[in-house]
């Protein structure tokens, strides 16, 4: 004999099925992100004695370098010239509202998630890398200073101790940035 189901018992279970579907479907979904094409924050250091607001500033596109002045108090000052700046980027104000612009310290760079330069970073900032120590991180600013900057972090692979899975591992961590050209630069502290 056939089973029969009262009207009520149905529309439990129709419910019933309708919520697992909808809790499957909210399972698959792709993970919400940011959209457009700057998906991670901007992070923006500005400090000195034109700074009335000192601090990192966090943008969700990377500023110019007129808009992260603004942003940190600075007086207002002509501008030679206004270039878009980078995540991890420092501007230092002096008092005459003169700006520089560099790359934040490799500690603070770190706490923000962002990656160090391998030509700027010092061995103490290359320590602090998963799976490096102070011998590991002696021997790649030794490297640098012999060979002079690297050109791709592939180039890693040249330093006694450092193969294929250390260096999948340190990617993430690190990037390579081509220096701006003239005398004044050199290729990072040991």
């Amino acid at each position: 004999m056939p089973r029969t189901f009262s009207w009520e018992q149905l529309g439990i279970m129709v419910l019933l099925a309708a919520a697992l579907l909808g809790l499957y479907a909210w399972r698959e979904r792709p993970a919400a992100g940011p959209a457009g094409p700057f998906a991670a924050p901007v992070f923006v250091e500005v400090r000195g004695e034109g700074a009335a607001r000192p601090g990192v500033y966090a943008y969700d596109h990377p500023p110019t370098l007129r808009q992260a002045l603004e942003e940190a108090g600075c007086p207002a000052t002509a501008l030679p010239h206004n270039p878009t700046l980078g995540s991890g980027s420092l501007v230092e104000v002096d008092g005459n509202g003169r700006s520089h612009v560099g790359r934040m310290s490799g500690p603070r760079l770190l706490a923000l998630g962002l990656p160090l330069d391998l030509n700027q970073a010092a061995a103490a900032d290359l320590e602090r890398l998963p799976g490096l120590g102070p011998e590991l991180a002696r021997r790649i600013v030794e490297y640098r200073q012999r060979h002079g900057i690297f050109k791709s972090l592939a180039e890693l692979e040249q330093v006694k101790g450092i193969g294929s899975q250390k260096l999948a591992r340190l990617r993430p961590h690190l990037t390579v940035e081509t220096p701006p050209a003239g005398p004044a630069h050199s290729p990072g502290r040991p």
